[in-house]
């Protein structure tokens, strides 16, 4: 045991990422710095200082905030945290798993957030992001979008920050499950998620009462269809 801590204290010393993870731990958990510090008996300045890389957390500390998360103590102070960790993804998407039998795993881009919100994150950049695994068979395309108050959806669209929202491309053998169905679309344009509409032969994803946005067929690879969610319980 004391072989174990004695390696543990020899990874704090180097190139600690504590600091930043404590931040980032924080941000997605949606947790102020008081709200974060009162959880681990600790003062909003503590963590302050932490972030800040103005002080360290003891060891003991460490253990607390890795075991409270369900992160491996190793990985909280070498590695800079990615979202999928933080939310614990890496248990059930997990990178070059063998597959049993017949059955292909789908390979789904995942936005976070900052990507959503970013300027920059245009369709033309699909095929450039992240991948995740998931246990689907289907002949589509899916997305994997990490849910955020700032991206514009309708009023009763009622899902929690940080849920991992999946969507299935539309295509036309699917048109008749669109009606009064949650979608995405996604163009170099614009970017939000609607309700679907059908009218006689006209589709239209309806954000609200002044925005909508009408289905072409020339442009169905801009309509996805909201096919699930994954949310930590």
């Amino acid at each position: 045991m004391q072989k174990y801590f004695a390696k543990i204290i020899q990874f704090f010393f180097k190139m600690s990422h504590v600091g930043n993870n404590i931040k980032k731990l924080r941000k997605v958990k949606g947790m102020s710095q008081q709200a974060f510090g009162d959880v681990f008996n600790l003062t909003r300045g503590n963590i302050s200082s932490y972030e800040e890389m103005r002080a360290e957390p003891k060891i003991e500390i460490v253990l607390k905030i890795a075991n409270y998360f369900g992160i491996p103590v190793q990985h909280l102070i070498e590695r800079n945290l990615s979202v999928n960790e933080i939310l614990n993804f890496n248990d059930y998407f997990q990178a070059n798993v063998p597959v049993i039998g017949n059955k292909r795993f789908l390979q789904i881009p995942f936005l976070e957030r900052e990507v959503v919100l970013e300027a920059s994150a245009h369709f033309s950049k699909f095929n450039e992001l992240p991948i995740i695994e998931f246990p689907l068979q289907s002949r589509n395309r899916f997305i994997a979008i990490e849910f955020s108050d700032a991206i514009p959806a309708p009023s009763d669209f009622v899902v929690g920050s940080h849920v991992i929202l999946f969507f299935e491309e539309v295509d036309l053998e699917s048109l008749h499950t669109l009606d009064n169905a949650f979608g995405l679309y996604f163009s170099t344009q614009e970017f939000f998620i609607g309700k679907y509409s059908l009218a006689d032969k006209e589709i239209n994803l309806v954000l609200n009462a002044w925005k909508k946005v009408d289905f072409v067929l020339t442009e169905k690879g801009y309509f996805w269809k909201l096919y699930g969610k994954y949310e930590r319980i």
